[in-house]
């Protein structure tokens, strides 16, 4: 209780230096000015606290005691009120910026979009903004089922919407819908055709009638079964034809490339300009520097005012570092680069063969014109030509 009464009342911790402090004490008990926590540091010096009211009195005291007595520091429910009163429009600040964080929280300011792979991130954005999830929406008052629903409706490619928030972030999770695989009517009219150019090594029918045999030449697009068939009676019906058809085959394919490249050099210069987004507005703290030149590359950093998983404002510092560079020439290593072209029509041939056939035999040529490297392959193959073909009404 007696601190209680001390705290309101007021302190000051003093030092008392001078030729006898004592005496200052005997002089401060005399006029019934109470001291307390008497400290001596020497034999000239002591410290002791004394209540704020009867400090100007223990001034002209210990001036009559010649003692110096200098302030170490002021404590109590008077000095508080001063810091506070110094504080006040902090406080305020702090209150109200509080205040914002916590209404701010309450909105969403940024939206990001996760499992969507056939269907673009813009798509599932403006389905949401339909439904009512949209940059700067009350999240409270979302309804998941009503949102699920309508997103989904917007986009049959999706077979599931979630919508998380943490602090002013949302994140939409979806999932798309697996595609039932193609049927094929095995009634509806087919033949076979050939897929490349080449000289048939085996048929082997399943189906339909055979328009060709081993050694026959055959180009692209042939037909090589039919999809007529006589039946036992001597009628001829539609059927779907099914075959495989073994053929040799050659490929011809050719990839260029230039002997000398540009490259980027050294930096020169680079300087950086700022803006800030408020919301959907931005504003720049620059004029328009038109467009980039060749040899120039740009470099964009956000800096939101956020702290993640707590809060999120609508607010964020924009910097676009543009740094210039030289572009030099240089002679490519045509080894490193021949080989290069021959993988990449290594490549090629593979993506045409589909997993169907194989190369017997393969031959490269390279030559030098116009500035570029050219290389040549040459490839005899062994593949299925077979490919089944709707038939035309």
């Amino acid at each position: 209780m007696y601190g209680i009464f001390n705290f309101f009342r007021g302190g000051v911790r003093a030092e008392v230096s001078g030729a006898s402090p004592a005496e200052l004490l005997n002089a401060l008990s005399g006029r019934g000015i109470g001291f307390s926590a008497a400290e001596p540091l020497d034999g000239c010096t002591m410290r002791l606290t004394i209540a704020a009211s009867d400090w100007a009195a223990a001034e002209r005291l210990a001036a009559r005691c010649q003692c110096e007595l200098r302030v170490i520091r002021r404590t109590g429910a008077p000095v508080f009120k001063r810091r506070v009163r110094r504080r006040a429009a902090l406080a305020a600040g702090l209150a109200l910026c509080f205040s914002l964080l916590g209404a701010s929280s309450l909105f969403v300011w940024e939206i990001d979009v996760e499992g969507n792979e056939r269907v673009s991130t813009g798509e599932v954005l403006r389905a949401l903004a339909d439904s009512g999830v949209s940059y700067g929406s009350f999240w409270p008052g979302w309804q998941a089922d009503k949102i699920k629903n309508e997103v989904i409706l917007a986009l049959p490619e999706l077979s599931w919407v979630g919508v998380s928030v943490e602090g002013s972030r949302a994140l939409v999770s979806v999932r798309e819908r697996v595609e039932r695989p193609e049927l094929v009517d095995n009634d509806e009219p087919y033949s076979v055709t050939a897929s490349a150019t080449g000289i048939i090594t085996r048929v082997d029918v399943y189906m339909g009638t055979p328009l060709v045999s081993a050694g026959d030449a055959v180009l692209e697009g042939e037909e090589l079964v039919s999809s007529l068939m006589s039946t036992p009676g001597g009628e001829a019906r539609q059927v779907h034809a099914q075959a495989d058809v073994t053929a040799r085959t050659w490929y011809e394919l050719t990839a260029a490339a230039p002997l000398v490249r540009t490259e980027r050099g050294a930096e020169t210069a680079f300087h950086s300009r700022w803006a800030l987004v408020i919301g959907k507005t931005r504003l720049n703290f620059y004029g328009d520097s038109g467009k980039m030149g060749i040899g120039c590359d740009k470099i964009i950093s956000e800096y939101p005012l956020a702290l993640e998983g707590v809060f999120t404002l609508p607010v964020k510092l924009i910097r676009e570092r543009y740094v210039e560079y030289e572009i030099v020439e240089r002679e490519a290593d045509r080894a490193e680069l021949e080989e290069r072209l021959k993988a990449a029509l290594l490549a090629e041939l593979e993506s045409r063969l589909d997993g169907r056939g194989e190369a017997l035999s393969a031959t490269f040529s390279a030559a030098e014109s116009g500035g570029l490297l050219m290389v040549t392959l040459r490839t005899e193959c062994e593949q299925n030509i077979a490919v089944e073909t709707p038939v035309s009404p």
